[in-house]
Parts: C-alpha cells; structure tokens; sequence
C-alpha cells in the first residue's frame, strides 16, 4: 500500500473537505497523511479508514519550543516515510504579503521528495490572481520540478501549457457522487452561500453593497413566500459574521422565514440541504459548483475571477454578477433567468475524471506487476 503526503488547506471549509473526502474515496487502497497538526479535524478524518494526520505530540511541541527538535517543517523525515507529496486546493496559488515564506516552504518540501527520486503532484488548483512577473517565474519553477500539475481552468493552463506536466481538467468536485443527497422533499427554499468580501483582497468597498443586495433579495423572495437558507460554508473566513450582519437589517416578521446553515464538517448534512434548494444565489466557488452538479438553477456571485474562468469553460456566461453590479442580484428579470440558469455537464463530468489520472497511473503502477 503506497503513502501520500498530502498538503491541503483545512480550515472547516466546504470545498476543501470535498477535495479530501473524494480524494480518500477513490483511493482506499492508499494511505495519505495530511499535513496537518492540530486535533480539530480528528472527528473529520475517522471517517476515512485511509487518512491520518501528522503526529505532534507535546513532546514534539516542546522541542519546537525549545528548539531541540523540529516537527514541523522536517520535510527529509516525512519524504522518507511516503511515496509521493500530494498538493489539493484550489486557490493555493495566490500572490500575497506572506507569498515567500511560503513558498521558501513548499521549495523545502518538494525538493526533499525530488531528491529522494519520489513524485510530486499537484491537482485541483487555479494560479493567481498574482502582481508581479517574479510570482509567476517563482512558481514556473517550482512547477517545473513536479512530475504532474494539473488545473483547474483554462485560464491557469494557458499561463504554463509551455511546461511539459501542466494538464487542464475541470474542477475535482465535478467527479462527485451526487446520488445519495437527493431526499425527495419537495421545498419552496432559496440558498444563498455567503462570504466576507472584506476577507478578498481589493474588494472591502463592496462590503456595504453585498450586505445591502441581499438583504433586498430576500425580502423579495420572503414576499413570494419562498423560505430563505443563509449558508456559512466557512467560519474562518467570516461568512458567519456577514450573516449575522444581513439578520440584523431584516425585519422580525422576514426573520421568520430565514435559516440559518453552519458547515461544520458534515458533508452529507450540508450537500442535502443544497440539494432542497430551487436557486441556489452562489458566492463560494464550490457552492456554483454544488448548483450544477445538483440541477439548481444558479446566480452566481463573482468576487474573483477563477468563478468566471470556470463558467466560461463550461460555456455557461448567461448569469454572472459581478461586485461592481450587485443590484442585478434582486433584479427580477435577472432572477428568473438564475431560476433556469443550468447546463448538461456530461462532457464535464467526464473531463474532470482527468484530475486524478496521472495519480491513478502512479498509484496502480504496480497492481498487476508479476501477473502473466
């Protein structure tokens, strides 16, 4: 049974869980570790008979204190112990203040594995959104030193299609399994997945405006007598507080059509709920995604770019809101168009099975070695 070290972005976030739980599923003759040290995802992981975590005891804590020992960033102990390193995100690569530090990190990781003659993938990323010609060669560089990178929009291929593992492949969640979340009760339920905008570089003047157009949404919808879900997919990056913000500029009486959904790392509990809903009013990436593959009409929410890349790839441009035109979001005309705004995704569906094949490759190479 092969070991894949697996750097992945875990902070109770609804994509990023969906990423780790189709990864696990499709593998289960594989062991991955995350790179991950706190306790708080233990519940999380015990589903997977697959996945662990990196161990860090408070021994290890105190010898990272003292400066005795080092098990955090000991990438030669850890390329030693598994086969491959596994990179799974989506926006992992973005120019920000902290953008060498980390990187100096991912450098020291990767090259530990290179030396060591183990493969290096990266799968279900976009690039960017990135300033400077020197982020882009840091990372033409480090691209170059992995057997596989394969994104998940046109746009990020294009930037490096010149280098020879760069593949494209629509996003990973489009491979999902979505039988098991349809319940069959039928609602009369708008969704509306919220985010901080202010948690988005460049879009804080926004902020006034979100709060504002969806507030004015869902009277609208209120008024029709349709049920209104506010969903947090995140915590961490303040979709919570946005809401609370949006709850108190409603009125008591529309307050009493309004729920209120925190992921909290029950997949199947927060897939369910989507699945109840007849439009889903998308500003998490994922949660655009999660619309399609369920067959709910979408409106979705632009704050970056890597939302209208992926539309575009699926040549689905109908209904896009971007931040500076946030009054189409209660916009009648726009909202019924959302109520139809769907595509067949077959094609997708099947091009995204791509994401994982050089993973496939590498991981059953040697299944049937031995068998004449």
């Amino acid at each position: 049974m092969k070991k894949v070290f697996v750097d992945i972005y875990l902070q109770f976030n609804l994509g990023d869980d969906l990423f780790l739980d189709i990864l696990a599923k499709k593998f289960p003759q594989c062991d991955f570790t995350i790179n991950y040290l706190g306790d708080n995802y233990d519940q999380f992981i015990s589903k997977y008979h697959n996945v662990n975590r990196r161990k860090y005891s408070l021994f290890n804590k105190i010898g990272q204190r003292l400066k005795i020992s080092d098990s955090i960033t000991n990438y030669d102990k850890v390329a030693e112990e598994h086969d491959a390193l596994l990179f799974i995100g989506g926006s992992i690569f973005r120019e920000e203040d902290y953008h060498q530090t980390l990187y100096q990190d991912r450098m020291k990781m990767v090259k530990e594995f290179k030396i060591r003659g183990k493969s290096i993938f990266i799968l279900g990323a976009n690039f960017g959104p990135f300033k400077s010609e020197a982020f882009l060669n840091d990372y033409r560089e480090f691209f170059n030193l992995c057997d596989d990178v394969c994104f998940r929009d046109l746009y990020s291929y294009n930037l490096f299609k010149n280098l020879p593992q760069v593949r494209y492949a629509p996003d990973i969640v489009f491979q999902m399994d979505i039988n098991e979340y349809f319940t069959g009760t039928v609602h009369k339920r708008i969704g509306f997945s919220i985010i901080d905008v202010r948690h988005k570089q460049g879009l804080e003047k926004y902020h006034n405006d979100y709060i504002c157009s969806t507030v004015r949404t869902i009277e609208s919808f209120v008024k029709k007598d349709y049920e209104c879900c506010l969903m947090s997919f995140c915590e961490q990056e303040g979709d919570l507080q946005v809401i609370d913000e949006i709850r108190s500029k409603l009125s008591s009486n529309k307050l009493k059509k309004v729920i209120i959904y925190e992921y909290k790392g029950d997949l199947k509990e927060a897939i369910s709920l989507i699945a109840s809903f007849n439009l889903f009013i998308a500003a998490r990436f994922h949660a655009n995604i999660l619309a399609l593959l369920l067959g709910i009409g979408v409106m979705p929410i632009i704050y970056s770019k890597k939302t209208t890349n992926m539309f575009e790839d699926i040549n689905l441009t109908n209904v896009l809101i971007n931040m500076d035109k946030l009054f189409l979001q209660f916009d009648e005309n726009t909202l019924s168009r959302s109520f139809k705004n769907k595509t067949n995704l077959d094609m997708v569906l099947h091009n995204a099975r791509n994401q994982f094949s050089k993973l496939d490759d590498f991981l059953n190479q040697n299944k049937f070695r031995g068998i004449i």
